[in-house]
């Protein structure tokens, strides 16, 4: 079973999370405005065929996360669609879409990984909240392993429009009731949200 076959009860029963539902990125998030360069790109993206997860990755997820990265003076490396094996007895394995690691410039995913942002085509449903939290939980034991343990883990789910954050404290998955949007012309409430979220660190 890799992460993609994950369930809730799955989370619940053999990783022993407990999952709540609640609204836990603050209300007042200070602003972040895009490059030219990423309002370039989104608006190019426009004329593009966005009818699967691949093409809203390559069109739209990655050049946000770029867009982020620059802003950020590469303080982090992300990574997408690489294998992230950390045990195979807890089925902690497969592919993840996007992972962000706080060591920049590497070729290899370093710990502390704190971020996995999971792209699907229509929906954000309950199996891929389960995928995600699946990877939170395998980045929370990636970075014990390798001496950098974190207190919190973030995660994401996302249409490309739509973004539903999660985060992982200990053994408690919280998902964030208020999903965020995003349009070619303003992706400014994710760019802040995910600021937010490396400030944290």
């Amino acid at each position: 079973m890799a992460y993609n076959k994950f369930t809730l009860k799955d989370l619940k029963e053999k990783l022993n999370l407990e999952i709540t539902n609640f609204s836990w990125l603050p209300d007042s998030i200070p602003e972040v405005l895009p490059d030219s360069l990423l309002l370039q790109l989104l608006n190019e993206a426009r004329t593009e065929a966005l009818s699967s997860e691949k093409a809203r990755s390559e069109f739209i997820i990655s050049p946000v996360l770029k867009g982020f990265r620059r802003l950020n003076n590469n303080r982090f490396s992300f990574y997408s669609g690489y294998p992230f094996n950390v045990d195979n007895q807890l089925h902690l394995n497969g592919y993840c879409d996007f992972i962000l690691s706080l060591v920049p410039n590497s070729p290899l995913i370093e710990a502390p990984v704190f971020c996995v942002i999971e792209a699907k085509k229509d929906d954000i449903d309950n199996k891929a909240i389960a995928q995600c939290g699946a990877e939170m939980a395998a980045i929370q034991l990636f970075n014990q392993q390798n001496g950098k343990p974190r207190k919190v883990i973030y995660g994401c789910v996302t249409t490309a429009f739509l973004w539903c954050f999660l985060k992982l404290e200990n053994q408690t998955l919280s998902i964030d009731t208020n999903y965020i949007p995003l349009t070619f012309a303003k992706p400014d409430a994710v760019l802040a949200a995910l600021q937010w979220i490396l400030n944290e660190y």
